[in-house]
């Protein structure tokens, strides 16, 4: 009887396997109250309800205190019935609805100027406090995951994905051209991060699944970045990175961007970083077209139309139809484009995870 942990390597192997691991995204939080008003008990997680929690395919992240340390104490700086503004982990102020779920408000980044970011690399990326970056207990609760059977995902890289955290999407472009020697000693910081944190793992001789990346480089029609800026940037450390892994003899990516990654695929698939995900389908990242295009080189990991779900049972079966034909010759985990949103109702909800099931019945 294989586990998830061997299903997910027989299957970006394109090896048999019994059944393609279920790999289900989260609810938002308004999407649990409306299928709470529809006949799921309060409380209850959605997936328990369905029957399915023990199916789900469980990636348990390495875990270490990755980017800023220490992290900004939140607070609130505001209230009212409206919303709710706060400073968050990140030293960002953020305004948030109170009454729905939706990306937050960025009102102020703790970094607009290279002097600022100066103040960040001194206070919190200072790499004399890299041990308090792993916690005692963690090399435990590693352990006991990858006894249990979850995919350990161990860092590779969240290089733009903490520049733009600190700057914002145009703060960080005018930093890439006003400081590039402030941006590359933030990247040099957390490329040591990475490395040490791989380096724990083969002192603890624990066996990593998959390189997992965290960069949200991307939007709807293309990368928020050059190509060239990042061949010269960051592919290097990525190289490096990979290098660490490979050693360890991990062979897979998960890389995590929304967007449209395409421009910057073959040059991900030249360095060996071979899993993508989780294709959104609204910025042209079609399962079947990057198959066709990239082929089975690239392996892909979501790609399922949330918008389909939205509009009933018959979207569904061909929403699910269409991806037929990749599911099959595997290289994929079918799962839907990101989180779940609220218009997505709780019977056609259930009636996705069950045919999705069926479908990953070999």
């Amino acid at each position: 009887m294989m586990d998830d942990r061997a299903r997910f390597h027989a299957v970006m192997d394109y090896a048999p396997v019994d059944r393609v691991p279920l790999h289900l995204a989260g609810p938002w939080e308004d999407t649990v109250r409306r299928w709470e008003r529809e006949g799921l008990p309060a409380g209850v997680d959605p997936h328990v309800q369905l029957g399915v929690e023990s199916r789900r395919l469980k990636v348990h992240n390495f875990g270490y205190a990755f980017g800023l340390w220490p992290r900004f104490e939140p607070r609130v700086l505001e209230r009212t019935t409206e919303y709710t503004v706060t400073i968050d982990a990140a030293g960002r102020t953020v305004r948030n609805f109170n009454d729905h779920t939706s990306m937050p408000e960025f009102l102020k980044q703790p970094v607009s100027s290279p002097a600022e970011l100066r103040r960040i690399l001194d206070e919190h990326l200072d790499p004399a406090r890299m041990a308090e970056r792993f916690p005692a207990e963690l090399r435990g609760r590693l352990e006991a995951a990858t006894a249990r059977g979850e995919l350990l995902m161990v860092n590779g890289g969240g290089f733009y994905w903490t520049l733009r955290e600190l700057a914002g999407v145009d703060g960080a472009g005018y930093l890439i051209y006003d400081a590039p020697e402030l941006v590359g000693e933030l990247f040099d910081r957390l490329e040591e991060q990475i490395l040490e944190g791989w380096r724990r793992i083969a002192e603890w001789k624990l066996v990593p699944d998959v390189v997992g990346y965290g960069e949200d480089i991307a939007f709807k029609t293309g990368p928020l970045v050059s190509p060239e800026w990042v061949r010269r940037e960051i592919l290097p450390r990525y190289r490096r990175i990979l290098a660490a892994a490979h050693r360890l003899g991990v062979r897979h990516t998960w890389y995590d961007s929304d967007g449209d990654l395409s421009l910057l695929l073959p040059d991900f698939l030249e360095i060996g970083i071979d899993g993508v995900s989780p294709c959104e389908v609204a910025a042209g990242m079609q399962p079947n077209r990057l198959r066709h295009e990239f082929g089975r080189a690239l392996r892909l990991i979501g790609g399922v139309d949330k918008r389909e779900l939205a509009r009933g049972r018959a979207a569904i079966d061909r929403e699910l139809e269409r991806l037929r034909p990749v599911i099959e010759e595997g290289g994929y985990l079918p799962a839907v484009d990101h989180s779940v949103s609220s218009d997505i109702s709780w019977s056609d909800y259930q009636y996705f995870v069950e045919q999705l099931q069926r479908y990953l019945e070999r």
